[in-house]
């Protein structure tokens, strides 16, 4: 199983953070629409709030993965991952959603800006009714530190806290949305 290295950093200047990245010489992809469906694994319990294990089917441009994640705390390292492309959103989204073992089926959309530079992605994640954040993922914890050093952000990062803690700091329940997208004037 891989393990997955990220943080995120929240109430940020997003302008700042483009035109720092941008200067570095960072190589940037457009902005991506994702859509996703997260699977809560209801045959396994979770003890830490915001922990646990749970399925995503996202889809971003034409490139769809399936990921199996498994979090144990909210480090940086805390967060294990096994993910593969699959060629068919739809047809991979009916045959998880007729297993039994898979609850929650929550469809969320977010935009994304992805910044790449010495090996460290720097993605800038939109979602609905929630500012702007800032993740950093890299091979390794190092990397990640790195990072938030290259922007001045040592010391501001949250930890890997994941979408339920992020949206409970800004009062919202994930999970009380079946569906999360963005209203079509946006």
């Amino acid at each position: 199983m891989g393990q997955e290295f990220e943080t995120q950093v929240l109430d940020i200047d997003v302008e700042k953070i483009k035109k720092q990245l941008r200067d570095l010489g960072a190589k940037e992809e457009s902005e991506a629409l994702q859509k996703r469906l997260v699977f809560d694994i209801k045959c396994l319990d979770s003890i830490i709030p915001g922990t646990g294990e749970w399925i995503r089917l996202r889809q971003s441009g034409n490139k769809t993965t399936l990921t199996y994640k498994n979090r144990k705390g909210n480090g940086i390292s805390d967060t294990q991952e096994i993910e593969i492309v699959v060629d068919d959103f739809d047809k991979t989204k009916d045959i998880l959603s007729n297993l039994s073992c898979f609850t929650g089926n929550y469809y969320q959309e977010n935009k994304r800006i992805k910044f790449t530079l010495k090996d460290i992605e720097f993605t800038l994640d939109t979602w609905p009714m929630i500012p702007t954040f800032l993740e950093i993922e890299a091979k390794n914890e190092k990397k990640v530190k790195e990072g938030l050093k290259i922007l001045g952000l040592d010391g501001q990062d949250a930890g890997h806290i994941g979408l339920i803690q992020i949206y409970r700091k800004y009062g919202e329940d994930i999970h009380s949305y079946k569906e999360l997208k963005f209203k079509e004037e946006q």
